[in-house]
């Protein structure tokens, strides 16, 4: 099943750009060369971010909220710790990208929405395959985290590579830092539990590699599957949120996870 997540509901892919290019066809058509001599993000109604910088920040902050709500869903499930301290972890940076919706005046499109509860129909049937496969058994609940942060690591590469907002930059590379360490999480758990170990799901197998052995997230790798490359700019280190020390870190003792 996980191999159907990864051709069918993973990543940012599930959202079609079909229509932007389109609407900024038409733009082009009626505005002439006046739109040529504005800098892009005069092109938005609120002055100051394009348009694929605000689709952005809608995806980023329900994406979020997906990896904590199946997060939630899956520590009340096996009760293993590392879900409820990277559900945690998850619940900060949804709330970082709402805080940038609201710089913004941005709707938010999580607002009134509970646990399991999104607007966007792609993240909702996702969200929903992903609890259907963490609740086959403990050691998928830890492949469907290993899985969602390595969906995050791609996704939040290519938002890096399209935006030159700082502000957007500075919250996605704090994001993408702590991605890297809760991907850690999951592996050294995984590892732990089964005595196998954990191989890429989306990304390729060498930059999974050089993320569990302390490598930086934030750099340049290519990713497999419907996401397609996953290559982003170099900022920073993978040092974000949680303890992933030197090589494996964990998010928290998974191994007491009921089966």
């Amino acid at each position: 099943m996980l191999e159907n997540t990864q051709a069918n509901n993973t990543g940012k892919r599930l959202i079609s750009w079909k229509s932007i290019l389109g609407l900024g066809l038409a733009l082009f058509i009626v505005g002439g060369l006046v739109m040529l001599v504005q800098p892009a993000a005069a092109q938005t109604a609120d002055g100051s971010l394009t348009d694929e910088d605000i689709a952005s920040l809608l995806y980023m902050r329900e994406e979020e909220k997906l990896a904590h709500d199946v997060y939630v869903m899956l520590y009340d499930l096996w009760g293993a710790q590392i879900f409820n301290n990277i559900a945690s972890s998850e619940q900060n940076h949804t709330e970082m990208v709402l805080a940038l919706l609201n710089q913004y005046g941005l709707d938010d499109p999580a607002a009134g929405n509970g646990v399991g509860v999104f607007t966007n129909p792609d993240l909702q049937a996702l969200y929903d395959d992903l609890v259907s496969q963490g609740s086959q058994s403990y050691e998928a609940a830890l492949l469907v985290g290993g899985l969602i942060e390595e969906v995050d690591i791609a996704d939040l590469r290519a938002e890096l590579e399209n935006s030159n907002v700082a502000a957007i930059q500075q919250v996605y590379q704090s994001l993408l830092s702590a991605s890297g360490n809760h991907l850690n999480g999951f592996a050294n758990t995984y590892e732990n539990t089964t005595g196998k170990a954990y191989t890429a799901q989306l990304l390729s197998d060498a930059d999974v590699a050089a993320i569990l052995s302390g490598g930086n997230s934030s750099g340049h790798g290519n990713s497999q599957g419907p996401h397609g490359s996953g290559g982003g700019s170099g900022h920073g280190n993978s040092g974000g949120q949680g303890n992933s020390g030197n090589g494996r870190g964990s998010q928290g003792n998974g191994n007491g996870g009921r089966r």
